[in-house]
């Protein structure tokens, strides 16, 4: 959830120059045919300029911000193998930075993006991502055996849904670092609502009632009162959600006492519009792709999880249209995501690639409603068997690719 810290204008741009320098001599075949790799202009517009900063300072920062522009292109290159391919419950934004942990659980979180299409979109990424932490760390003679790990762990979890595969050692070492009490985890909380205008918070106020009555309903042994709004503020937190309009607020919780208040996250549904190989959510609640991604694929547990009703909030206005489609989760206080400063080893990056295998390949087809699940199983053991040496290849193109982009964009 949190943003790294910023660096002094001049330490950051020697940072830049050193990273761009090291990372241009790992580029595999950066040859001038290859095509950049782009963000969205419209996002790169919307980014404040402390996030552009740290877009040019840190390749995988870049990495996160262009999942977009990158699934488009994933689109691209195997446009020629899609006709025959399955079509499976994706969580959209799979990379190493994903994963997270809490007191009773661990794996790859964080549904935003999450959709239905060829599972390969979730591969390329979460591949994608571990390429780029192996160029960045020294492990470039370890990415093909850490590749192996993470088919070895979806293979896994495609054939035996209920395997769960040992914890690896780094989440130990991420329950350590979570907030030492509830009341601090609310006072970090506070201190990142921004403030927001009488109006908006007037509709903040109608949506929680009107989704509390739709959650009560959903869990009648949660404590009425339970989603009274204590305070609320913008948040302008994250990496690949930076420029989507975030609500965090504070609930009253399970009693009116403010030691055991909740926080609970409203997000606006990010736009996945126009990716020709993902199947396009229905029009009457398309927030539902979020929470069906989190009820499918995800491994934690939440107090409240739910799609918004029609929210509408009068200070966000975009290309003249007022933002609609929110949906909500509380956040758990034992919450810590990876950071890659957190990698000790690439032993922990190999035991992160066949967790999050497992996971993503147990949950591909968990909820499919076809009569003959086995036979989709089948369908996509084979189409692994065929792709995979492709799937390889091309990851890491596009992660030369994203490379040259990253580097264009830090010329500018």
């Amino acid at each position: 959830m949190l943003l790294n810290g910023h660096w002094p204008s001049r330490a950051r741009q020697v940072a830049t120059r050193l990273a761009i320098a090291t990372l241009s001599l790992v580029l595999i075949d950066a040859s001038a045919g290859l095509a950049q790799l782009r963000p969205d202009p419209d996002a790169l517009a919307l980014a404040r300029p402390e996030l552009v900063d740290q877009l040019k300072a840190n390749a995988y920062t870049y990495f996160r911000f262009v999942n977009r522009p990158w699934i488009a292109r994933v689109c691209d290159v195997f446009a020629e193998d899609l006709h025959d391919l399955p079509i499976v419950r994706l969580h959209g934004d799979a990379h190493v930075e994903q994963f997270a942990v809490t007191k009773d659980a661990w794996g790859l979180d964080d549904f935003d993006d999450s959709a239905r299409g060829p599972a390969l979109v979730d591969m390329v990424r979460f591949l994608g991502s571990t390429d780029l932490v192996s160029r960045r760390r020294g492990w470039t003679r370890d990415r093909e055996a850490v590749f192996d790990r993470f088919f070895e762990g979806y293979r896994r979890g495609l054939a035996d849904p209920d395997y769960r595969s040992p914890q690896p050692d780094i989440v130990g070492r991420l329950r350590a670092q979570a907030p030492s009490s509830r009341a601090a985890f609310l006072a970090w909380g506070e201190s990142k609502m921004e403030p927001m205008g009488e109006e908006s918070m007037k509709a903040v106020l109608a949506a929680m009632d009107a989704v509390s009555r739709f959650v009560y309903a959903e869990q009648p042994d949660l404590a009425r009162g339970y989603l009274t709004v204590v305070r609320a503020g913008w948040l302008r937190i994250g990496v690949g959600s930076a420029v989507s309009e975030k609500i965090l607020i504070r609930v009253q919780g399970p009693t009116a006492e403010p030691e055991d208040d909740e926080l609970v996250e409203a997000k606006k549904l990010r736009n996945l519009d126009g990716l020709r190989c993902l199947e396009s959510p229905p029009t009457a609640q398309p927030t539902l792709r979020a929470i069906f991604g989190a009820r499918q694929l995800g491994r934690m547990k939440y107090t409240i999880l739910a799609a918004g009703p029609e929210l509408v909030i009068p200070e966000v206005v975009v290309r003249g249209r007022q933002l609609r489609d929110w949906w909500i989760r509380s956040w758990d206080p034992s919450y810590r995501e990876l950071s890659l400063d957190d990698l000790r080893s690439v032993q922990d990056l190999t035991e992160i690639a066949y967790d999050s295998g497992v996971q993503l390949g147990a949950g591909c087809l968990k909820d499919e409603a076809a009569v003959d699940c086995a036979s989709l199983v089948k369908r996509e053991q084979a189409y692994l068997a065929r792709l995979e040496r492709k799937v390889r290849d091309e990851t890491s193109r596009l992660v030369d690719q994203l490379l040259l982009g990253w580097k264009e964009l830090g010329a500018r």
